[in-house]
């Protein structure tokens, strides 16, 4: 029972001692940043998950979007941006020669352009006549900064064009007509780009019944992998026990 009871008491001074030692200052700030880094892990798992959930929900979509069969409307208001993004529609109107803006940051094998946006104005809509941004495809930009890429003109006669609705976040990359247009982070600046009433979506020139309003480039489908993101997710709750162990054992060792 003596040698119990000693042991018994080494363990409850160790446990005193310990407590003690974890109570010093330096002790509780090295605590407070291992608690920091792993909540920020966390955080950062917790995003990369939401970020893989959301791109596995939008490839779905768009798996089932551009496989559809090109219908004709007459009122933009039949179209959803989310739910159909990607889909082709047929749209009858005309282009409007005085309403360009640009898409920075466009790359085409590898060269360094734009893509061409064009207003569109809708001929068959009722009550009232409604426009979108329609994307022409790519073009090569200028010799330098102060050179304005070479943009074939447009015909404002009256067209049946096939469209693909596109709804990403481009207001960040937008340009005016040169360089005129500000840019700001907000999508529904689209609906007042150069102060023209607009849809605050633009959509891909896919085919023209007029030559001269012909696509400028093929714009392709995008990558639709899921991508990294949950393995970037089990990758930050790692680092969050590695933080963890890591902060277990300074405590032992010191």
């Amino acid at each position: 029972m003596g040698l119990k009871n000693k042991k018994v008491s080494e363990i409850n001074n160790s446990l005193r001692s310990n407590c003690k030692r974890f109570f010093r200052p330096l002790e509780v700030f090295q605590t407070l940043i291992a608690l920091i880094l792993i909540l920020g892990c966390l955080l950062a798992a917790q995003w990369q998950f939401h970020r893989g959930q959301a791109r596995v929900a939008n490839n779905s979509i768009i798996r089932v979007n551009e496989n559809q069969t090109p219908s004709a409307i007459e009122n933009l208001a039949a179209i959803n941006p989310l739910k159909d993004q990607w889909r082709q529609f047929k749209i009858a109107g005309s282009f409007d020669p005085n309403h360009q803006s640009l898409i920075r940051n466009r790359y085409n094998q590898g060269r360094y352009g734009f893509e061409v946006l064009q207003l569109f104005h809708l001929s068959t809509a009722l009550p009232a006549k409604e426009s979108i941004w329609l994307d022409r495809g790519w073009v090569s930009a200028g010799k330098s900064a102060a050179t304005a890429p070479t943009i074939p003109p447009v015909s404002s006669n009256q067209v049946s064009v096939v469209v693909r609705v596109r709804s990403e976040n481009i207001s960040k990359q937008l340009q005016g007509s040169f360089f005129a247009t500000k840019s700001n982070y907000n999508t529904v600046n689209l609906t007042q780009l150069q102060g023209v009433s607009a849809q605050n979506y633009y959509a891909d020139l896919i085919s023209s019944s007029d030559k001269s309003t012909a696509p400028l480039t093929i714009i392709e489908l995008p990558d639709i992998s899921d991508g990294p993101h949950y393995a970037y997710a089990i990758q930050w709750l790692a680092f969050g026990l590695m933080i963890a162990i890591g902060r277990v054992l300074l405590f032992k060792n010191t």
